[in-house]
Parts: C-alpha cells; structure tokens; sequence
C-alpha cells in the first residue's frame, strides 16, 4: 500500500512540475503577446471563446465582457457570425440618462449619469454605433452606418447651428449621435410640401441626428450643408421627465374636486386656479386677487365629468404621477401648467406642449375641450 501511495504521489508530483512549467511558459507568451498589443494602434475585436481572452492591461481598454455583448447582439439582430464583425472604435462616455441618450418614443428616461461606453462595429462595408453601460449588461444600438467621423465639418456647423436654434440651447450643449450618407431623391430632399415644387434629380446628402439636453432632432442635408431641412416626423422630440420635488406639489385636491389646474408664469406674471367639482362646476381663479374680482364659475354635466374621469383611467395618467417636463434652456415668457387628479401631478409648460408624450398631449386636449365646452 505504502508503495503504490508512493508511487502516486511521485506520478502526481511529476504532473505539477511539468503544468508548473507549462504554465510559465505561457505567462511569458501571454507577457510578450500583451506587450505587442499595447504597442499596436489597432482597436479591433473580435468574439473570442473564453481560452481566448486577453486581461486587461489598462482602465481605459475596452472590458471585454462589454465587446462580446455588443457583438453578440449585432450578429444576432443581422443574422451572421460574430466572426465577421469587428469592433473599429470605442471611447468612455457618461451618458445624461437612463436610456443611455437613445430613448424610444414616448419612453421615460431616468435622469441620472450613466458611466458607459461608445462602441463603433464594422463587417467592413457597414459600420454599427452602440452605447452601453459600464458592464455591458444595458446596450443600444443607435443605427446602421451612423458614425459622424466622415460627416463633413460644413454639415456638421450648419446642423448643429440650426438645432441650436430650434432647441434653443448652445450647441456645447448638442451631440450629433448619428449621421448618415444618404441619397434624397428630389431636390426638396423629401420634405416638400404639398404646395412646393420639387426637382426631379438625386441628391447626394447626409442624415443627421442631433441630441439636445431634452430632445433629438433628425436633419436632412445636401452634400455641403447649403441646404438643411427639419424632419419633423422622425424627429423624437419627446422630452425626459424630472421628479418634482416634494416641496414644490401643490395640495391633495380636496373631496369634492376631480380635477385642478394651475398656470402660471407668461408675460403678465399671474397665476390662475381652475378647478373641476363632482356636480359639474368649473370654477376658476386668480390667485392673489383680493377682491376675486376674476372669479368665474362655469358648468359642464355630470355626464361629461364621468366621461372625463373614465378617460384619465383610460390614458393612465397615473404613470405621470409626480413629473414634470422642463422647458428648453433659455426659453422665457412661457407659461407653466401643473395639473393634479386623485392620481398625482404632472407639470409642463405652453412651448414644449407638442414634445410631450402622446398620452399626455390627449389628456391636455381632453382638459381643454371640456374648459371649453362649460356653460
């Protein structure tokens, strides 16, 4: 028995020694091969089994947990290997908000900075863009061939100058996240209007997608940027909600009211209190008047009370509770509407009313109609 232990322990030793030095060697490889990587200027990855991944050597290299979620995505969303993709370019970036500065329409973004990175992915005919997270475990992808590198800097001026303007923000703070060769096929680079004559010629040109604090515009350009239209309909011009804070809700309304509405701000400064009672009465008020000489008292039926209370059900205005959706930066002279049913408060102002989400538009235009329909 002694001598078959011994005999293990002698074969087992042996096998130590020899991965020990098997081992070596392929520190002493993997030194030499992370040396030349950090001397070479390439960025390029590839999907690589898990035998084959490289530590990395410094901060600012991308995780490779982050490369391979890119590139499995891509390969699946177009249905090739990941062999045939390579990563061409990345940099750190901390993202403004939760949706990693690429929103869906009508979706609620948190307002908190992202630590992530920018990640370009090329087949080597087509070029892919992503943002994601640190960890790569949050991803998007912002669209085929959208790197701005290639975008010429005319384009790039007469872009951001126009979204400047729209936005009315500074363009340090505007990012151009997509922009893409396109060729328009008239000279209105189609977005012409029904009264307006377009030539019949193919225009060379650039899609461009500009991100604003709030908002993110779509512009279609020619070749040199001379001409740059608006596309109002791919526009997403929906924009990210805050959190009120506590000190600034108003009051629960009291029992008897279904609705309340506040406004205030504009060019005369005052603020107005309108609110919907159970039997129908629509009374409103300047708040601050003394002599309530402002005073009005309206009625619309009980029937369109229920109606109207059926409808916030309907359009779950609940999921508003407690945001407020700020006006652009800069803007003035606006006016500011806070609106509360027995559900929460949300707050907007008269200028950003057509970027709002959709559901909440309705529920204004609803609000307005019944204002308008009392007696």
């Amino acid at each position: 028995m002694k001598s078959m232990l011994k005999n293990y322990l002698n074969k087992n030793q042996a096998r130590i020694f020899t991965a020990l030095i098997l081992t070596g060697i392929l520190s002493v490889a993997s030194g030499l091969t992370l040396i030349k990587d950090a001397k070479g200027a390439s960025a390029n990855f590839s999907l690589e089994t898990s035998n084959e991944l490289k530590e990395n050597i410094k901060s600012s290299r991308l995780p490779r947990p982050v490369a391979n979620a890119v590139l499995r995505d891509l390969a699946r969303r177009q249905g090739i290997s990941t062999r045939q993709l390579q990563i061409t370019d990345y940099n750190q970036q901390t993202w403004r908000d939760g949706c990693l500065e690429l929103p869906q329409p009508d979706e609620f973004c948190t307002q908190a900075l992202v630590p992530g990175w920018r990640i370009v992915v090329s087949n080597g005919k087509q070029n892919w863009v992503y943002h994601t997270n640190s960890n790569g475990r949050s991803l998007r992808l912002a669209s085929p061939d959208t790197s701005s590198d290639k975008l010429p800097v005319s384009v790039r001026n007469v872009v951001l100058q126009a979204a400047a303007r729209r936005l009315q923000q500074p363009i340090s703070k505007l990012t151009i996240i997509q922009a893409q060769q396109q060729t328009w096929r008239d000279g209105c680079l189609e977005l012409g209007n029904l009264n307006e004559l377009c030539a019949q010629a193919l225009i060379s040109g650039w899609q461009v997608v500009v991100r604003g604090v709030n908002q993110t515009l779509v512009y279609h350009t020619n070749e040199t940027g001379s001409v740059v239209k608006l596309n109002e309909k791919t526009s997403e011009s929906t924009l990210s909600p805050v959190q009120i804070p506590a000190s600034e809700l108003p009051p629960p309304l009291d029992r008897d009211i279904v609705f309340r509405q506040i406004s205030s701000g504009g060019f005369a400064g005052r603020t107005y209190e309108t609110v919907l009672l159970k039997d129908g009465r629509l009374i409103r008020v300047r708040i601050g008047d003394a002599n309530d000489s402002e005073r009005s008292v309206r009625r619309v039926s009980r029937q369109q009370v229920q109606q109207f209370q059926r409808y916030l059900e309907r359009s779950k205005f609940r999921k508003f509770q407690n945001l407020s959706y700020p006006a652009p930066s800069g803007a003035a002279d606006y006016i500011t509407f806070t609106l509360t049913s027995l559900e929460g408060t949300v707050r907007y102002n008269d200028i950003s009313l057509n970027n709002l989400p959709k559901d909440l538009q309705a529920v204004v235009k609803a609000w307005n109609q019944l204002v308008v329909s009392a007696q």
